[in-house]
């Protein structure tokens, strides 16, 4: 009896150890059927699949989580999303630069097939093919995606342009944006839920249609300002020549962007030492070629000075338009102020050329925009924002007025900076995610400080009035301050409420924000700038259906006044079963 229990025993199937224990990650893939619908792409070594709603990605057999950009780890990525399933072998280390710091991290990873032996490529929906991405992890931000959505709009801001490259004189046909775009994705570690994420496109040469070969197809980043790069001083420390590639230093070491150092000019000591091998004698006259395009590029600011003093302002024009694409400076200036991009005027650009005399600037690195600063501070719309004037951008600033007010009118009539087209935006990256979700991250990371208040030190107080930030100085840690004295640090107000010298005001700083605050947001600031700009918008009324069963408790400003009928722009509904609404009037 007992052998023929055995027997049966051995005839029962045996189930996999994930169906026996299934982790958090498959049982929600079993929920949502998706372990069954999706095509099996693993296989494949270039993977075209369509851009996902939402995407779920799980990494595995991954001891630690890099925590630095030095720090590259090896695991395996399943995805699902878009009607594909796959699993590849990665490389991941961190990525960023001061949000490394964050506890939620961002990270940069490339593809491989299971045996390393090369790389895969993947072509999702209308973005160029490529092998690595990043996952960004957007801490300080309600959205989990505020830069994709800035990108997005952009999108729709130079939709009236030729392609960079184009205006670069380069035709080569490409689907490159020559700035990220993303897609969300609920990210697991080993199984478990780990965050929301965005799955985003790389800085690659690829995505700004540049061949790695090419002297005159060049592309910066990183510090890129007045005391780095534009005035005559090169720090060549403080930015990375990400192309062309094959570039050598003075010293004649290869040239490394993680580490960048002067790139070998023609009066180098090791440029004319003799070499038989041609493709040495290449890569020596590459760099010198690239050399003496960012150096004509940093003195350009010298003659334009020249030209100012002779009062020869139509040569002065004439000079910077051959060094400038001027569309391209138009498109980033306009945006640049709409966003309130506070983290974009001397760092987190792109600035690129394809003949290596004219150089084009593109956005990078969107998380402190739509009013969203550091640490997650919430700035109102009307907060007077300094002008952009760094670089070439004080020249545009100084004598490109007219151009800068038509812009952005022109933008305003196509469209591509109204309510109508960014609200459905910002709304549709939030349902993609959806509020489940949201729900779980916010109990995964509850110290992000868009879920937070602020804590402040003894004798310190959050100060409200946005109306006097402008005129009060920066905090300092010598100074003695007394009950009422009010000053500025990290993007907000603080106030003392006693006796204080040598304290910071806060122990956390943080700002809870909302959907609604970030709808609300966009309507505002257009109103700003239509006030400056001379622009009286033609759009539609909008206007919602507001009978609802839940019984209307009142309606409100976005600064919770309460409002005896609905005005132009944003109103909240409140209801008495404690819910709200957002209805846009115009």
């Amino acid at each position: 009896m007992r052998n023929r229990v055995f027997a049966l025993l051995l005839a029962l199937p045996i189930l996999p150890l994930w169906a026996q224990h299934p982790t958090e990650y498959e049982q929600t893939m079993t929920q949502m059927g998706l372990d069954r619908s999706d095509r099996d792409a693993s296989g494949e070594a270039t993977i075209t699949m369509e851009e996902p709603r939402l995407a779920y990605v799980n990494l595995t057999e991954l001891g630690d989580l890099p925590i630095s950009k030095w720090t590259e780890n090896e695991c395996w990525l399943e995805f699902h999303g878009g009607g594909t399933y796959f699993k590849k072998r990665i490389t991941i280390k961190g990525q960023g630069g001061y949000s490394i710091r964050y506890p939620k991290k961002n990270f940069s990873f490339k593809l491989y097939e299971a045996d390393w032996s090369s790389a895969t490529d993947l072509v999702i929906g209308r973005w160029v093919e490529q092998d690595g991405f990043h996952l960004k992890a957007f801490w300080t931000d309600y959205f989990r995606g505020i830069g994709e959505i800035g990108y997005k709009v952009f999108e729709g801001v130079v939709a009236d342009r030729r392609p960079y490259w184009e205006r670069g004189g380069y035709m080569q046909e490409s689907l490159a944006r020559c700035f990220p775009d993303g897609f969300p994705c609920i990210l697991y570690v080993n199984g478990d839920f780990y965050g929301i994420y965005a799955w985003q496109l790389k800085k690659h040469r690829k995505n700004m249609n540049q061949k790695k070969d090419l002297p005159a197809h060049i592309h910066l980043d990183g510090d890129l300002n007045d005391e780095t790069l534009f005035h005559g001083t090169i720090k060549w420390t403080d930015f990375d020549v990400r192309n062309p590639k094959g570039l050598l230093v003075s010293s004649g070491a290869a040239y490394d962007g993680n580490r960048p150092s002067e790139l070998m000019g023609t009066n180098s000591s090791a440029y004319g030492s003799y070499t038989a091998d041609e493709k040495e004698r290449e890569k020596r006259e590459r760099s010198a070629q690239v050399k003496a395009a960012i150096q004509q590029l940093s003195k350009y600011h010298s003659e334009m000075e020249a030209l100012e003093k002779q009062m020869n302002l139509s040569a002065l024009r004439k000079r910077f338009e051959e060094q400038f694409d001027l569309e391209s400076l138009l498109d980033y200036y306009v945006f640049y102020e709409f966003q309130w991009n506070g983290d974009g005027s001397l760092k987190n650009w792109q600035w690129f050329t394809y003949d290596g005399v004219k150089w084009m600037v593109a956005p990078y690195d969107l998380d402190q925009t739509f009013g969203l600063g550091l640490y997650g501070v919430v700035r109102p719309a009307f907060l007077p924002q300094t002008d952009l004037t760094t670089g070439p951008f004080y020249w545009l600033f100084k004598y490109y007025q007219p151009e800068i007010r038509e812009r952005y009118r022109t933008l305003r009539q196509n469209g591509a900076l109204s309510e109508l087209r960014i609200l459905p935006i910002m709304q549709d990256w939030y349902d993609r995610i959806g509020e489940d979700w949201y729900a779980r991250e916010m109990q995964a990371w509850p110290e992000s400080p868009c879920y937070c208040e602020a804590i402040c030190n003894r004798n310190w107080e959050v100060c409200d009035d946005w109306s006097v930030y402008a005129e009060v100085e920066n905090f300092s840690l010598s100074r003695q301050y007394k009950a009422g004295d009010i000053c500025r640090y990290e993007g907000r107000l603080w106030r003392a409420t006693g006796l204080s010298k040598g304290v910071l005001p806060y122990i956390r700083n943080a700002n809870v924000d909302s959907l609604d605050r970030l709808l609300s947001w966009v309507g505002d600031r257009l109103a700003i700038m239509d006030e400056k700009y001379g622009f009286t918008t033609s759009e539609p009324h909008i206007k919602y259906n507001t009978t609802d069963d839940r019984g209307l408790e009142g309606i409100y400003s976005p600064a919770g006044i309460r409002l005896d009928a609905p005005v132009r722009g944003i109103n909240i509904y409140r209801f008495r079963d404690g819910t709200s609404r957002k209805i846009l009037v115009k």
